[in-house]
């Protein structure tokens, strides 16, 4: 018993927090549940574990155990009851004070208590969204590795040419898009920063980080590329995998690739190729939707970086270019 459950006697707990706590609702675990999560509170040492069903976005199940007090016990009842039935956007409105109110108040120094189920739930659904947006991201992967693009190794590539840099070296990535380069960077063991216009892409790509457990290797940004918030002389190498093309200012983000970059830094530029563009091509018409090519081709950006006076070694693999530069 702890110092807070001898403080409270049950006469201060109403009839619904002692109906919960004698009778708790949906005790259990769940074989091959779609989100699980373990919350605990060092307050008062209870803690929870959740486990979720999810289908078509809706909670069709919430089984759980809880150590701890009376409370803790009668406001993960509650919570379980709350949350089956609930879309992911209804659940996720659930606070501590919807589960106080049901259970009829709570005394004071056991209000605490009430955000350990909510935790719990919110924990688990957000372990589900990430589970489920893996699925995806390995979905979308294997339709590209039936096409013949493996994404994968194109930016395991990548990564290999940065070989020479030091652990602790500043990396820039232009265009986060889904991930993969900066995911790729972290498995590495590297850190970099990446930026992209599209916060939404940052939200799939932190969801897939943090599914690698990389995240905290990523810092991402929402940045234009055509005018850096970084200081001059910022980054020892620069980075960038089919993201070129999307941008029409072309010359705008070499220069301020050029100026961010610290002398001798490592450049590293590489897009689709016809084979790579011809494989987007056909994946955007299968969903319905149109590819467009806005930025400049490989060979005029390689005539612009030989007009700055800088080296460029120029290699291909099955679906990309790639341009090492040498600042």
């Amino acid at each position: 018993m702890t110092t807070d459950e001898a403080a409270v006697s049950p006469s201060e707990y109403s009839e619904q927090v002692l109906k919960h706590f004698f009778t708790p609702l949906n005790i259990g675990e769940i074989e091959n549940a779609d989100g699980e999560a373990t919350v605990g509170d060092p307050r008062c040492g209870d803690f929870i574990k959740v486990w979720i069903k999810v289908k078509n976005d809706i909670i069709t199940d919430f089984k759980y155990k809880v150590f701890g007090c009376g409370a803790a016990i009668a406001t993960s009842s509650v919570v379980s009851e709350l949350a089956i039935g609930k879309t992911f956007e209804q659940a996720m409105q659930l606070t501590d004070d919807d589960v106080v109110t049901l259970l009829g108040g709570l005394p004071e120094n056991k209000k605490h208590c009430s955000l350990l189920g909510i935790r719990g739930l919110q924990t688990a659904m957000a372990s589900y969204v990430i589970k489920e947006n893996h699925r995806k991201y390995r979905k979308r992967l294997q339709e590209y590795l039936a096409m013949g693009y493996d994404v994968e190794d194109s930016r395991e590539r990548i990564v290999q040419r940065m070989h020479a840099l030091p652990q602790q070296a500043r990396i820039l990535e232009i265009g986060t898009g889904k991930g993969h380069l900066a995911i790729a960077i972290g498995k590495s063991g590297r850190s970099c920063t990446t930026i992209d216009l599209s916060a939404q892409e940052q939200h799939y790509a932190r969801l897939n980080a943090v599914y690698f457990g990389v995240d905290e290797r990523i810092r991402m940004q929402i940045q234009d590329a055509t005018r850096l918030g970084f200081r001059n002389e910022t980054f020892d190498a620069v980075v960038s995998a089919a993201a070129l093309h999307h941008i029409e200012a072309t010359e705008a983000v070499l220069e301020e690739i050029i100026r961010v970059s610290k002398e001798n830094a490592t450049l590293i530029l590489a897009d689709y190729n016809d084979k790579g563009f011809a494989i987007i091509d056909r994946m955007h018409r299968n969903e319905g939707r149109r590819h467009g090519v806005l930025g400049w081709d490989r060979f005029r950006i390689q005539d612009w970086f030989n007009n700055q006076n800088m080296a460029v070694r120029s290699s291909e693999d099955d679906c990309l270019w790639i341009l090492e530069v040498n600042r």
